[in-house]
């Protein structure tokens, strides 16, 4: 069986996550350029994010999916695996720890890790959110929801 091109897995990823298999998820390409997307996450009911309307951006390597998409966060969120600039640090997109799957589930772990962020591993989060996350939970999402309706409301 011959191995399919990055851009033939990717376009199939784009297709599946925007068929209905993610209702909080959507992506485009961005200037026809299927290595390039920007999606759109709904933040998950129950949570701290939920009503809000977040905004990433991902960019496949050339030899995708030997090596992780880069995805990266470009409406303000508060957690403490995205850095200031919409980094996201989390062990399993890291070019060492990469284990190749479809973008239908690398979101679905990212919604997880909304609802249940890695906290224990110091090279994976924001220390002062990690912090308040583990020692003061309603704080934390107190601020988790009024940085929601801030940056990532419908009105944004």
């Amino acid at each position: 069986m011959a191995r399919r091109s990055p851009s033939s897995l990717i376009r199939t990823d784009l297709r599946c996550l925007n068929r209905d298999l993610s209702p909080n998820i959507t992506a485009v390409t961005v200037d026809d350029d299927i290595f390039r997307w920007e999606a759109t996450l709904i933040g998950p009911v129950n949570t701290p994010y939920e009503g809000g309307v977040f905004k990433l951006r991902l960019t496949f390597p050339p030899d995708y999916p030997s090596s992780p998409p880069k995805v990266v966060f470009i409406t303000r969120i508060c957690h403490p695996n995205v850095a200031d600039r919409g980094g996201i640090h989390l062990k399993g997109l890291r070019r060492d720890c990469w284990t190749p799957m479809s973008i239908v589930k690398l979101f679905k772990e990212l919604v997880e890790k909304l609802i249940e962020p890695e906290v224990n591993d110091e090279e994976q989060t924001i220390e002062y959110l990690a912090n308040l996350y583990k020692s003061d939970r309603r704080r934390f999402e107190a601020m988790v929801r009024e940085m929601t309706n801030q940056y990532a409301g419908r009105g944004n």
